[in-house]
């Protein structure tokens, strides 16, 4: 059992490992053939890109992964139906009041934007499947499902860049990253061979379900709009006060620096939740600070590892690759890797406050996060410049950190069995 474990957690390294490698090279060749201009561009698409999914999420992707652990396919099945409906009428609702909106304007939507609108909702729907598929221990599936839609399609972009000169555009990128979505069903649905697919289709909406979440999903909603802040409001900051063509290097680095942290997330941080889960159901304080502590240290160690490495494999490609440019910022790339090291833990503490059914205070950590974080961005960034964002962005991931793992200590001493009293 143990081997299997090994082998199951090596197998999400690797798939995760060659993510991260084929989204490095799609960093360095935007940044090189496209320009800084078009890697700002890309910068601020996947802010707007990710922070899509926490607007019209609800908050209830949170209950969606913890209420699917330990339930059949056909049960499990039927939440992820109910919550993608509630996903497909919030894009609705959001795609025709923007249009609405833009109505009133100049604005055209021009073909970048009409790519970008088609990527908001695929991503979203990406992100409610995903999530469920870790919560139902199926990591490795998620993580080939991932690996297709975030990286497989880059060699191709690349090389059809390289080849053909007429192809170094944001839009081929987008293109590309769009039409990756034609094998991901594919691989998706395979995934999903044995699971009663046609009695999940027919089954009814679980409406019972979406009231009951939403009326207690608010704050959790409000959090995840937080925290998708504290991930990307930099950028804007950055681009606001310093251009567009440093805001492409600092998302360069951060690019490179959160594919780290996305690494440790899938491959570590996300499969704890079960266990941790059923630790806590179990009733015993000492089984969730041990499994807690366990992966703690998987998580510490893995990061520090691949920082380095991180780091190394950069410095080798500015050099290569004549990019010198970039070089001039190193320090920025050095205090984002240890900011992505300390959040890798803190997304841990996270998920051990998630199995600990601490909702509101998870969310209040959050929510006062993100006002420190763009104060203190805002702040650094307009005294030390483009180091300062760096610096800050270390800062607060210690903060957040400690607030997390000084919250969660305090909790996990009074686990009880859930029937309890």
């Amino acid at each position: 059992m143990r081997i299997l474990k090994v082998a199951k957690s090596m197998t999400n390294l690797g798939l995760r490992g060659f993510t991260l490698v084929f989204r490095f090279l799609l960093s360095f060749y935007i940044a090189k053939y496209l320009g800084f201009e078009a890697t700002g561009i890309y910068g601020l698409a996947v802010g707007m890109i990710t922070f899509t999914p926490a607007l019209v999420g609800w908050g209830l992707n949170y209950f969606t992964s913890r209420d699917v652990v330990g339930k059949p396919p056909e049960e499990a099945g039927t939440l992820v139906k109910s919550r993608l409906l509630v996903t497909t009428a919030s894009l609705a609702l959001a795609t025709g009041l923007g249009f609405i909106a833009l109505s009133a304007t100049d604005f055209h939507l021009s073909t970048i934007y009409a790519l970008i609108l088609v990527l908001l909702w695929l991503e979203t729907y990406a992100l409610d499947v995903h999530l469920p598929l870790i919560a139902q221990e199926m990591p490795i599936q998620a993580n080939i499902i991932i690996f297709v839609r975030s990286a497989l399609w880059a060699p191709f972009v690349i090389a059809a860049g390289i080849l053909f000169p007429a192809a170094r555009t944001i839009e081929w990128v987008f293109a590309g990253w769009i039409l990756s979505y034609v094998p991901t069903v594919i691989v998706l649905l395979f995934c999903l061979r044995h699971w009663p697919l046609r009695t999940i289709a027919r089954a009814g909406i679980r409406y019972d379900w979406i009231r009951m979440r939403l009326k207690r999903s608010w704050l959790i909603y409000f959090s995840d709009l937080c925290l998708v802040g504290i991930s990307y409001a930099d950028r804007y900051i950055v681009n606001f006060i310093l251009g567009l063509a440093l805001t492409g290097v600092y998302t360069f680095f951060w690019t490179l620096a959160n594919a780290l942290q996305t690494l440790i997330a899938t491959a570590v941080v996300q499969v704890a939740l079960p266990s941790l889960v059923k630790a806590h159901a179990n009733g015993s304080p000492v089984e969730w600070q041990g499994a807690m502590r366990r992966h703690l240290i998987r998580t510490l160690a893995m990061a520090v590892i691949l920082g380095v490495a991180v780091y190394a494999v950069c410095e080798i490609l500015i050099r290569y690759m004549g990019m010198e440019a970039l070089g001039e910022h190193r320090l920025v790339f050095v205090l984002m890797l240890f900011a992505a090291i300390v959040r890798s833990c803190s997304d841990l503490f996270s998920v051990g406050l998630t199995s600990l059914r601490k909702d509101n205070h998870y969310a209040g950590i959050i929510m006062g996060g993100v006002l420190f974080s763009v104060v203190l961005c805002y702040t650094l960034t307009s005294l030390l410049g483009l180091e300062g964002a760096g610096l800050a962005s270390l800062v607060t991931a210690i903060a957040i950190a400690t607030a997390n793992g000084s919250y969660m200590v305090l909790m996990a001493g009074k686990i009880q069995p859930e029937n309890a009293g």
